[in-house]
This record gives C-alpha cells, sequence and structure tokens, in this order.
C-alpha cells in the first residue's frame, strides 16, 4: 500500500515523510497519505496513514486506513485499522473494519462510530 517516493493509484503525488529525525508537537494534516517514521505528540489528519516499526504517535489519529507497526497512544478513527505484528496500540479504536496480526500488541476500548 504505501512505499516512499511512489505515487498513489489516484496520481495525487507522494505520501507526505515524516522522518526518523523528525519529532513533531502539534496537529499534522494532509490530504494525501502520510508515512510516520518519526515521532508525533499530537493528532495526524490525512487519507492513509502508515506508522513504521520505530516510530511514536501519541496523539489521535483520523484516516480512512491507518497501519500501526510501531507505537501509538491515543484514539483511532479510521474506516480500516490494521495493527501489524510488530505494533503496539494503546487506546480507543472507532474503525469499521480492524485487523490484527499476531504478535501485536493491543489494550484498547472500542467505540461506536457516529454516522
Amino acid at each position: 500500500m504505501f512505499e516512499r517516493g511512489k505515487q498513489d493509484s489516484t496520481g495525487d503525488g507522494v505520501a507526505s515523510l515524516i522522518d526518523e529525525h523528525m519529532r513533531i508537537t502539534g496537529s499534522v494534516v494532509s490530504s494525501g497519505d502520510i508515512i510516520l517514521a518519526g515521532g508525533v505528540e499530537g493528532e495526524i489528519k490525512c487519507r492513509n496513514l502508515f506508522v513504521e516499526g520505530n516510530a511514536t504517535l501519541t496523539g489521535n489519529i483520523t484516516a480512512d486506513e491507518a497501519v500501526i507497526a510501531g507505537n501509538v497512544s491515543g484514539e483511532v478513527k479510521s474506516a480500516v485499522l490494521r495493527i501489524k505484528s510488530s505494533g503496539n496500540f494503546d487506546g480507543i479504536i472507532r474503525a469499521s473494519g480492524i485487523e490484527v496480526e499476531d504478535g501485536a500488541v493491543v489494550s484498547a476500548k472500542f467505540r461506536k462510530s457516529r454516522k
């Protein structure tokens, strides 16, 4: 789904990268995709989010699809949430579809999404 420097299927451009040397405090908003390899303390709103293995997010996610391979603590609002085997999630999940791989660490409360 995500590859650094690759155009998405609609041709809208490349995914934005928050690299491993970046630490952001505050809100990050994009109409496209975001790859988080560094750290964010705050909120991310985007189309699709991929949290890489060494990345950390303390805050909320609003996305069509979120893939967590790193550490996330907060609330996720998404149509699809995928937590990879290396993922560590602690928080609240509001998602229509959830996939958790064997080995992932999840401590979550599930909330019904409002339409």
